[in-house]
């Protein structure tokens, strides 16, 4: 994702996706007591008190809640668009049944029309035969 300079919402959009691949990272208590995860430092089962009062710094946990709102509303924006495209197949799928229906239809009279016309043909000259 490194067209930046095409789009501007890029750089947003790497990092979220860079959140979603670590699941950790959307933790707030990630890397406390010894769960592991993004910003665990030491070894495990380290306290970072740190990290503990990172963690619950309303300013952070507000910034945290911001970005999963965000993540939120792209992932309803694709599940939207993935919507969208699966009922525009859906009427393309029925667009194209209809528009066979309507051909073999067509065909059908045509052969019946044919059938009609061999008839009557067939029955002018006999008729002009026996004339």
């Amino acid at each position: 994702m490194s067209q930046a300079g095409n789009e501007p919402w890029a750089a947003w959009a790497e990092s979220m996706q860079k959140m979603m691949s670590n699941p950790a990272a959307l933790n707030p208590f990630a890397g406390m007591m010894g769960m592991s995860g993004a910003g665990a430092a030491g070894g495990a089962g380290a306290f970072d008190p740190q990290q503990f009062m990172k963690a619950i710094d309303p300013v952070e946990i507000d910034r945290r809640i911001q970005d999963m709102r965000a993540v939120e509303a792209w992932m309803k924006l694709s599940l939207s668009g993935l919507e969208m495209s699966i009922k525009t197949m859906e009427m393309q799928r029925d667009a194209y049944a209809s528009f066979n229906k309507m051909s073999e239809s067509a065909k059908q009279s045509m052969k019946d029309g044919a059938e009609s016309v061999e008839r009557t043909v067939k029955r002018a000259a006999r008729s002009a035969r026996r004339r």
